[in-house]
């Protein structure tokens, strides 16, 4: 099923409102073939949600230890990737762009109160 939607164009970057990847949610369940599958389409399986935790970890906590081996070797072999196609001027979709811009917005209104309050 995860092939066939990535494959009629489901991005596997989009994240969650706490910035679980399809990654996070596959590591928690202990779905070690959804991980590979992923993986073998250069998912960002290595990105950390909004409490700085990659998939690796919610496995480790889930006490998949299957899916915790998986994703050290994967993380390495993602970010290796994603350098070598920035080398080329490979594009990789691995930003759920949306996302960003949210956590970017929440981070100004952060400093903003931060201001506010130092200054009462």
């Amino acid at each position: 099923m995860v092939r066939i939607l990535i494959e009629h164009g489901a991005r596997p970057c989009l994240r969650t409102e706490h910035g679980w990847t399809p990654a996070h949610s596959a590591a928690e369940s202990g779905r070690l073939a959804v991980l590979r599958l992923l993986h073998s389409f250069h998912a960002p399986i290595d990105k950390e949600d909004c409490c700085g935790d990659k998939p690796a970890r919610i496995a480790e906590i889930y006490g998949h230890h299957d899916c915790v081996l998986f994703l050290k070797k994967a993380e390495i072999e993602c970010q290796a990737y994603r350098k070598m196609a920035a080398q080329k001027g490979i594009s990789v979709d691995d930003t759920d762009e949306e996302w960003a811009e949210q956590g970017k917005e929440n981070e100004d209104k952060a400093i903003r109160k931060s201001n506010i309050q130092t200054e009462a």
